[in-house]
């Protein structure tokens, strides 16, 4: 796959069928629901952890509105297992050792220089740094310049939002991400 593909609002959404890291079978994009894919960059990342405990604490705004939520990650599924914020997600966890699901989606970027963009995020780098000591880094095999993405993909498989990160913890804002799904919803329900 072209390492410069990048997916964009009005593409379909590449289908992918799975198991995640419990073992339980995958499959994005049902009838009535919105999905959140979320690519994160190894299980011991410390933006990453942070975001998938923001995920964890509003999961329940998720599923009022009808948005299930995948997040995918380039670790094996005993790393993540390791990482005690992963054993207790509400939404699955896919191991993408292989980056099949990474590339289908053009998520291949790598930037070494965005740790200085995160320079203009100073509150985020203290949240790090606190993360930051509670985790353990063992991997060796991933790309740790590898950059995040997001995509909202409505009921119907398209993409309504595509997100790639410029720096380690770039992620879209809950609120405008449920802002997005309601003003589709409604859009829709008017068509």
């Amino acid at each position: 796959m072209d390492n410069n593909l990048r997916l964009k609002v009005g593409d379909k959404a590449p289908v992918f069928a799975t198991k995640d890291i419990r073992n339980h079978k995958v499959t994005p994009f049902h009838a009535n629901k919105w999905t959140l894919i979320s690519f994160h960059r190894f299980a011991a990342c410390p933006f990453c952890v942070l975001r998938t405990n923001e995920l964890i604490s509003r999961y329940d705004e998720f599923g009022e509105n009808d948005i299930d939520i995948i997040s995918i990650w380039p670790s094996s599924a005993e790393s993540m297992l390791k990482v005690g914020e992963h054993a207790t997600t509400p939404f699955p966890l896919v191991s993408d050792e292989q980056k099949v699901i990474f590339e289908q989606y053009g998520v291949t970027k790598s930037s070494k220089s965005s740790m200085f963009k995160l320079l203009l995020h100073p509150k985020l780098m203290v949240d790090v740094m606190k993360q930051k000591s509670k985790l353990k880094d063992e991997e060796s095999n991933v790309d740790k310049a590898l950059l995040p993405a997001e995509f909202l993909v409505n009921p119907e498989g398209e993409i309504v939002m595509a997100h790639y990160a410029e720096h380690y913890g770039d992620h879209v804002a809950v609120e405008h991400l449920l802002t997005i799904a309601k003003t589709e919803s409604q859009v829709l329900a008017y068509a």
